[in-house]
């Protein structure tokens, strides 16, 4: 007997000499997180919070591990936790409004919030310019641009390298249709971040909105130069092509944007207006289907979808009609009666790129202007 609890109390001692403590299994928890094992981490920070139930970083983490999971209730009761234990935790307070967000993107009370709680607290300045940042997009889409705009002058000043800044602050600008401005912050962005894309397709949308076509026609090819796979620069740059006529060009780049993201509603929605400019009706009502498929309650989508459908029977009404006076014996023209030519019009950018933009001549080789000129000399 004596024997069993001396093995007992040896085993008991040795357990306590090598069990865990809280801060341990927060650790394995935080290496898991790292290399996205969430499940794993949640098992780990689950036992660091039951050897430290007022641990508050083992809450945010396990935070962060729900979202991980789309499980944005569950993070939020994490979050709840955490800054209940730690009301000055700014960190908490920012992950728990962009779960909110995630939860509900439509839904801004809450997230407004709590990253105005993260903003006044001031004492994690990682947290207090993000969060100004994300407070600013939703002040944005409230057209509060005023807020918008000091929210992002002071994240700079403590951020200034932050580009992300930057392109928020000439989205701003730009819905506030002060297109100097956008322009001057999506360079900067630009300039802090060479290989940018969503700026780089941002300053094109700028020039465009601005009206200098020929800009923006050379902005968006740069775009598609350092980045080819970007969704949203094929997308601005097919709008840019269809609003200039070049139909065939804008069809190209709207269904690479469509390959590169397959659920890219507003893609489909440009396509089928491409295709309508086109005729090809067919095509065309099958994209603004599909916009709608992909997007639910697509207004534009919708109204098109209806425009297609009535151009498509005016225009099969209009052949059929042609047809049938012809084949009532009417006589048609000789003019009428030739086979129609095939355009011999080819799409080409060229024009609107700016004179600085366009491939210069080989040295030595003279123009056809030139060479008429020294021909009227002679």
């Amino acid at each position: 007997m004596k024997r069993i609890i001396l093995i007992i109390a040896v085993v008991m001692i040795f357990s306590s000499i090598y069990s865990k403590t809280g801060y341990e299994y927060y650790n394995d928890g935080y290496d898991l997180y790292i290399v996205n094992d969430y499940k794993g981490a949640l098992s780990a920070i689950k036992k660091a919070i039951q050897k430290l139930p007022d641990f508050d970083k083992a809450y945010n983490l396990a935070g962060l591990c729900h979202i991980a999971l789309k499980q944005p209730d569950h993070a939020i009761y994490m979050y709840k936790k955490a800054v209940h234990i730690n009301p000055k935790y700014a960190e908490a307070y920012y992950n728990m409004a962009v779960a909110y967000e995630i939860k509900d993107s439509k839904k801004t009370k809450l997230p407004e919030e709590f990253y105005k709680k993260a903003i006044e607290l001031k004492n994690d300045m990682h947290t207090f310019v993000r969060a100004s940042l994300n407070l600013a997009r939703i002040y944005r889409t409230q057209k509060k641009y005023d807020d918008a705009i000091l929210l992002l002058r002071d994240a700079i000043k403590v951020e200034p390298e932050f580009e992300e800044l930057y392109n928020e602050a000439g989205l701003v600008y730009l819905e506030s249709e002060l297109y100097d401005e956008a322009i001057k912050f999506f360079s900067k962005a630009l300039y802090k971040k060479h290989k940018y894309p969503e700026a780089s397709t941002n300053l094109a949308i700028a020039y465009q909105k601005k009206g200098q076509l020929a800009r923006a026609i050379s902005q968006f090819e740069e775009t598609l130069k350092r980045d080819e796979n970007f969704p949203g620069a094929h997308y601005n740059y097919g709008n840019a092509l269809i609003y200039n006529g070049f139909y065939d060009k804008a069809i190209e780049h709207l269904k690479k944007a469509i390959e590169l993201d397959p659920k890219f509603a507003e893609a489909y929605y440009s396509l089928g207006k491409a295709y309508a400019k086109k005729n090809m009706f067919d095509d065309a009502e099958n994209s603004l289907k599909k916009a709608l498929e992909l997007r639910k309650n697509y207004t534009l989508a919708q109204r098109a979808l209806e425009e297609v459908k009535k151009q498509k029977k005016e225009f099969v009404g209009h052949i059929t009609f042609k047809k049938k006076k012809t084949e009532e014996g009417e006589e048609i023209t000789e003019e009428e009666a030739k086979p129609k030519k095939k355009s011999e019009f080819v799409e080409d950018v060229e024009d609107l790129r700016p004179k600085e933009d366009k491939p210069k001549k080989a040295e030595g080789e003279e123009s056809e202007e030139s060479e008429e000129k020294i021909s009227e000399e002679k």
